[in-house]
Formats: structure tokens, sequence, C-alpha cells
């Protein structure tokens, strides 16, 4: 089970809101916190959270807390584990609001299984949306070795995770702070 990062930056924003007016710098920080992929960069923020003299005892303590349990919302700890993109839980209410839209007690099981396909190609039409944007995946998209997914998969399914695969093929490494690199 994850946890809503989007619910957890409401959390960290309130809990550290004495923060901001301090160092609006590391507050910015601490904020992004659940959405660093980068486990590296994650543990340098957090060493620069507990070094710093701005932020208070409460504040560490809440922090010390949602660190037991950063498996469940840190992206650079989630990243491991299948979650069709979905790290907070807005996508997953949008959905539900289109289905409340379409649907009711009343609703034929073919009528819920026609709003499953409608929303299945919206999904695929934004991402391919988004993937035409990263001209270098869409150049790898055809060669891609994971066909396998295709066959078995709804067309969503595979249009999600063959980016994530071809950039893990392809060894793009994330953002140092100075530069990307890429092999």
């Amino acid at each position: 089970m994850l946890l809503c990062g989007w619910r957890l930056q409401k959390n960290l924003a309130a809990k550290f809101k004495s923060l901001s007016h301090k160092d609006h710098a590391l507050y910015s920080k601490v904020l992004n916190l659940p959405f660093v992929t980068c486990s590296q960069k994650f543990d340098a923020i957090l060493q620069e959270i507990r070094q710093s003299e701005d932020v208070t005892e409460n504040e560490e303590d809440y922090l010390k807390e949602k660190l037991k349990e950063k498996q469940k919302w840190a992206k650079s700890a989630t990243k491991s584990q299948f979650s069709g993109g979905v790290c907070v839980t807005s996508r997953i209410e949008g959905l539900h609001g289109v289905l409340k839209r379409h649907l009711n007690a009343t609703s034929s099981l073919n009528k819920l299984f026609n709003c499953f396909r409608q929303l299945e190609k919206m999904q695929i039409k934004k991402f391919e949306e988004e993937f035409k944007r990263h001209s270098r995946q869409a150049e790898n998209f055809d060669a891609n070795p994971l066909k396998e997914i295709k066959q078995k998969y709804s067309e969503y399914i595979y249009k999600k995770i063959c980016p994530k695969f071809s950039k893990s093929l392809n060894y793009i490494l994330e953002p140092n702070g100075r530069s990307t690199v890429s092999w």
C-alpha cells in the first residue's frame, strides 16, 4: 500500500510552515521530498534538513515519524514497486469521478464495461500526447524488447510501462544537481 504523495506534501506544508518564513529554499526541498526519485538526492536533502538550525524539534520529530514508513511514500523508495505510475490519489479519484458521472446503482454490467473501455481510451490518448513530448523515448518505442507485455496486457498498460523500461534500458541517470548524465 502506497500513501498519496500529494496528501503527504500538504501535511509537510502544514507541519513545516514556520520553516517557510526562515529558509524558503529548504522549505521547498521539504515539500518536494515525496517526489524525489534519486535515493542519494533524497538522503542529501534529509541531511540538509537535519543540519539546519531553522528546523524546530517538532518538525524534526514529525519527519522522523514519517521516515519510519518512507517505503510507502518516498518515490526514491517506492520506485521498485509497481504502481502503474500513480503516486497521488488524485489520479484515482479523478477516475472514480468519471465512473460516478456515468454509472449508478442500476447500471447494467454492459454499461460498466463500456465505461471502463472509455476510461482506458481516455488514458491511452492522454498518455500518447505525453509520450510524443519525449522524442528520445518515442524513437525507442517500437524497438522495445518487451513485446510480451503488449500481447498479454491492455494497450494502456503497455504504453504506460514501455517508456519506463526504455528509460531503464538506456541507463538514463537522475540529475545530480549539476547536469543530467546518460550513458
